[in-house]
């Protein structure tokens, strides 16, 4: 319980070292509780994955969690019924959602289909406002200018959104690297 309490205190600082700690105690448990729902073992680690990617998000506020486990219950619970969700709103496969590149491979495709459906989430919990200037921006392809006129913002405020919303996809995508990193076992070889 002590030590458990340091972790939490230590990550709750921004310590890779406590997060790696807490993935290691705790990726078996999550991946098991999410295959119990899901009876997908590529889905279970997707929501694995996610859960972690939130509990790095939300690591400040760790050093005032009383109970870590209940905690990560909650969390995990609230992800998968989450996940669940969003899959069956979208009505296709994911797979046919992911537009693949030419000469990848079948794992460049998974890694790309994973990437893909976590941006895509990430874009989907932004404020609406915030959601429209990066659709408009980036799958548009209007400038700040367009985007401006067309909601009735100022350049300025169009730009902040902007700004905002590629902030917090680097750090999603920062974090899903050291996932993968992580999971694949190549963190030795790249460091």
């Amino acid at each position: 319980m002590k030590k458990e309490k340091e972790i939490l205190q230590k990550l709750s600082k921004g310590s890779h070292t406590s997060f790696e700690k807490i993935f290691s105690l705790f990726y078996s448990k999550i991946k098991a509780f999410a295959y119990g729902f899901l009876k997908d073992h590529d889905d279970a680690e997707e929501v694995t994955q996610i859960i972690f990617i939130k509990i790095w998000e939300k690591r400040e506020y760790f050093s005032a969690v009383e109970n870590f486990d209940s905690y990560l219950f909650t969390l995990s619970k609230r992800t998968i019924l989450n996940y669940i969700e969003q899959k069956h709103t979208l009505g296709i496969p994911l797979e046919d959602a992911v537009e693949c590149i030419g000469n990848s491979s079948p794992h460049d495709d998974l890694v790309a289909k994973d990437l893909t459906l976590l941006v895509d989430m990430v874009v989907d919990s932004m404020p609406l406002q915030r959601q429209k200037v990066y659709r408009m921006s980036r799958i548009e392809g209007l400038s700040n200018d367009e985007i401006a006129e067309k909601l009735g913002l100022q350049k300025k405020t169009v730009e902040n959104h902007l700004n905002q919303a590629l902030n917090e996809l680097r750090r999603i995508i920062y974090l899903f690297f050291i996932i993968y990193i992580n999971v694949n076992g190549l963190g030795d070889t790249l460091f």
